[in-house]
């Protein structure tokens, strides 16, 4: 193999639902995309951090299998890990830290760089992995998950080779994930309640009446009304029409706060990210309604759109290639 075949960096994110890691060539191809889906319990509406910390420990030790034939096959030039939330001061989660120790023990005996990310910046480059936007200076970035729901304005930094980010909107209380989970236990289905929700959105074939009232304003939506008029309402009707009326109510919040923002920091350009992203409903009435409006919706593959490490492994490409520039 070549060198950029042969010299790998290693991604590692510990978030709050997934163990994950990841291997890209110096070439910038995917070598390894491997996750553990941390275990919640049947009636349950999430995990404690102490009890993801644990589990992320233990689903550490069980890829010792995979470690063990990357270093076989590979040479591992550095490993880049999520060591917090978001790029901001005062950002930390505990789950975090299992990913961060980890990576901290395998660079002392291997004897590679290790390079720090957060799980927002991990997100947006694996979206732009397979996303070819026109303007990857200027865009907007949607994460819509479990924990967040946050609209970014991306801008490209030349010195730091990444991305400057602010919040311009999002969830001001649940997040889309908490949403349509909570919805989807009190329907009887299991903890993460998205596949069961958007299966039944896509076969229900009776047009919506009267869609959920919203609450938007200038690219903030709150969503704890939604909950509330869903749950007056959950014994009335099927549970397929329950669904497709919370997927469109998602849609249209999303709508609503995308065209105010895509006016407001003149981009037309928006890429979606997170484990709600990956619904086959949304994503299809998003790009169809966005287009209307002059903007291009991008969705990412779904192993690139829920947690993963793979976006942290490219981080660490970026940041090997620009230390090593250093020193020509």
């Amino acid at each position: 193999m070549s060198f950029q075949e042969n010299n790998i960096i290693i991604g590692i994110d510990t978030s709050c639902y997934t163990t994950s890691i990841a291997a890209i060539s110096l070439g910038k191809k995917v070598i390894f995309n491997k996750k553990i889906m941390l275990e919640v319990k049947n009636n349950s509406k999430g995990l404690r951090q102490s009890e993801a910390v644990f589990q992320h420990v233990k689903n550490l030790g069980e890829l010792d299998k995979e470690l063990k034939d990357i270093l076989k096959n590979y040479n591992i030039k550095g490993i880049c890990v999520s060591s917090k939330p978001r790029p901001i001061e005062g950002s930390y989660m505990p789950v975090f830290t299992v990913g961060l120790n980890f990576s901290k023990l395998l660079s002392s005996m291997i004897s590679c760089e290790i390079y720090e990310t957060t799980h927002q910046e991990n997100h947006i480059e694996a979206s732009l992995l397979t996303n070819n936007i026109k303007d990857k200076q200027r865009f907007l970035s949607v994460h819509m998950s479990g924990g967040t729901t946050e609209i970014l304005l991306c801008r490209f930094n030349k010195e730091k080779n990444g991305y400057d980010i602010d919040i311009v909107g999002g969830t001001k209380d649940i997040s889309f994930g908490q949403l349509i989970d909570r919805i989807g236990v009190e329907m009887g289905y299991d903890f993460p309640a998205g596949k069961y929700i958007d299966e039944n959105a896509i076969n229900c074939n009776e047009k919506i009446e009267q869609g959920l009232k919203t609450s938007v304003k200038d690219g903030y939506m709150n969503l704890s009304g939604l909950e509330n008029q869903v749950k007056k309402i959950i014994v009335q009707k099927d549970k397929e029409y329950i669904s497709k009326l919370l997927l469109d109510a998602v849609v249209r919040n999303m709508l609503k706060s995308i065209i105010y923002l895509t006016k407001a920091y003149n981009v037309n350009e928006v890429v979606f990210a997170g484990g709600v992203s990956a619904s086959k409903y949304v994503s299809k009435e998003l790009i169809l309604k966005l287009k209307k409006y002059k903007t291009n919706a991008y969705f990412t593959k779904p192993e690139y759109s829920t947690d993963n490490a793979v976006g942290c492994a490219a981080i660490g490409v970026k940041k090997f290639e620009n230390k090593s520039d250093e020193y020509k």
